[in-house]
């Protein structure tokens, strides 16, 4: 999770795993998909999950690693990055806007 946090890994990015002699995991972004940026704000599922809402009504899944390391707070206008070239129900963080 922190690593697709850090790297703002969204759907349809190709990675490439090396599983090392001592058994660790370690994941390089090899091909990524196709990115457009668009305007959210943060908000919350029944659940407790956090979740993009866009302009257009349109609603993401969150990383939600990412929205505690971005410091999230549900209302927060964000920045955050979809797969241009499909549609699919998660998108990453790219930052938030202060006002």
């Amino acid at each position: 999770m922190n690593y697709a946090s850090k790297t703002k890994l969204i759907p349809g990015d190709m990675l490439k795993l090396r599983i090392m002699e001592d058994g660790k995991l370690v994941y390089k972004l090899i091909a990524p998909a196709q990115r457009k940026y668009v305007k959210a704000k943060l908000s919350k599922t029944e659940e407790g999950k956090f979740i993009a809402l866009t302009e257009e009504g349109k609603t993401y899944s969150l990383n939600q690693a990412a929205v505690t390391f971005f410091k999230g707070n549900v209302g927060n206008e964000m920045s955050i990055i979809v797969n241009a070239g499909e549609e699919h129900a998660s998108a990453a963080i790219e930052a938030l806007i202060d006002k």
